[in-house]
């Protein structure tokens, strides 16, 4: 699942996208207060969706830089959420191309 190419890369962004937007369809849906899995989220991922978005355009943009050693700025404040995302698994091997960079 590690991206080898930056199109590889953004196709995983794609995915993540995907999935977030999807999760927010499913929270959309709970309309039962005690039925909140994910609508309590909404916070979360309107913001991890803005972050993928912004993501996404500076990679095509060019001005995305691959390696600098840092976290994605949307990965911190995921932390305590990571049991609650389905697809965190995918936004680690984001953030770890990130920061070590596509190889070769």
């Amino acid at each position: 699942m590690t991206p080898k190419t930056r199109d590889d890369y953004l196709d995983l962004v794609d995915q993540a996208i995907f999935e977030v937007e999807e999760i927010m369809r499913c929270a959309e849906d709970e309309g039962d207060p005690e039925d909140s899995e994910f609508s309590d989220m909404m916070p979360v991922f309107e913001n991890l969706s803005a972050g993928l978005k912004k993501l996404h355009g500076d990679i095509l943009q060019g001005r995305h830089v691959f390696g600098d050693g840092r976290d994605l700025p949307f990965m911190a404040p995921l932390g305590k959420w990571k049991n609650r995302i389905p697809f965190f698994y995918l936004l680690t091997v984001l953030n770890t191309v990130h920061k070590q960079g596509l190889p070769g």
